[in-house]
């Protein structure tokens, strides 16, 4: 049922076809279409891009000008970055408890490694996996993956407005899913599928607590999302509440993750009504989340018994 559908031949014709006809995406791809592209090229040998962790300094001045407080930050074993090449990995490496780290993906859609490349299947606002498992995505990208290995494809790099700014024909010699790597560097991955430009589903955070409550006390937690910004702002905010909402606002806690390096989830918008509409829920749970571990300090109530009892 969830077996992929475009192989390499019509991939590849379908490029030709957008690029022959100079179609210029406005705003997400036609529905159907998928483009291999990077993400994280290979000759990339820096940190992620958006890489910091619980104890970075600020980097911006909030607006007002008033600073959170870092109550908490200094013990809080946590990071997050963008999408990573092989190389920015090992370079992350670097920074972070190599024993203790656990990688939280965030990505529903489908994503790997061609050769050191990291790269993803792109579609209209990345839902093409959209209402699947974490085990059924693996299933689809492990198929696309092997169906491009030993072939020459086309790899696309974005423009913002996703249309395609160049292409390179690749050979390739070698793929890899992205949890195939992270456990070759002996780190532990988990993957939790989250649909980009909206909230989490109270599935996905009832996998996240479930997940977090098992984990060990001195485990460092390193999530992504593709550009280590919503998603990973997110789950940065909901792992930051449930150590310090105790003691902290909500708005503290937001805006200490927005100087941290993240984004200001509470007034994210955009000019498509699509994306609009999903940050809207998307800030609505962060405060729900907060109110949530506020009553339920010990997560004894699962989140969503919660939330249907809130009508949510």
């Amino acid at each position: 049922m969830y077996k992929w559908k475009q192989k390499t031949v019509l991939f590849t014709m379908i490029l030709s076809f957008i690029t022959s006809c100079s179609i210029v995406f406005a705003a997400e791809p036609p529905v159907g279409v998928s483009i291999l592209k990077y993400d994280r090229p290979a000759g990339t040998n820096d940190l992620p891009r958006n890489f910091r962790t619980a104890q970075s300094e600020f980097k911006k001045t909030s607006k007002d000008q008033t600073m959170p407080s870092r109550e908490g930050l200094e013990n809080l074993r946590l990071s997050g970055s963008s999408y990573f090449s092989k190389n920015e990995f090992r370079e992350m490496l670097k920074q972070l408890p190599k024993h203790d780290l656990v990688i939280l993906d965030l990505r529903a859609e489908s994503h790997g490694y061609i050769n050191d490349n990291g790269v993803s299947w792109y579609t209209a606002y990345k839902a093409a996996n959209r209402d699947m498992s974490a085990k059924q995505i693996d299933a689809v990208e492990m198929e696309a993956l092997n169906a491009v290995l030993h072939k020459v494809v086309p790899v696309a790099v974005l423009s913002k407005d996703k249309s395609i700014d160049s292409e390179d024909a690749l050979y390739v010699e070698q793929v890899m899913t992205e949890k195939e790597f992270v456990e070759s560097q002996g780190v532990r991955y988990y993957r939790i599928p989250v649909a980009d430009y909206d909230a989490p589903s109270d599935a996905n955070i009832d996998q996240f607590l479930k997940f977090y409550k098992k984990l060990a006390g001195n485990t460092w937690i390193h999530t992504h999302c593709e550009a280590g910004e919503g998603r990973t702002t997110t789950f940065m905010s909901m792992i930051d509440m449930l150590h310090n909402a105790e003691n902290l606002s909500y708005d503290e806690i937001m805006t200490r993750q927005v100087l941290l390096g993240g984004q200001d989830l509470r007034s994210a918008t955009s000019k498509d009504s699509v994306k609009k509409e999903g940050y809207l829920r998307r800030a609505l749970f962060t405060k729900h989340f907060y109110d949530y571990v506020k009553v339920n300090p010990d997560l004894g109530k699962h989140w969503s018994q919660w939330a249907k009892e809130q009508g949510y």
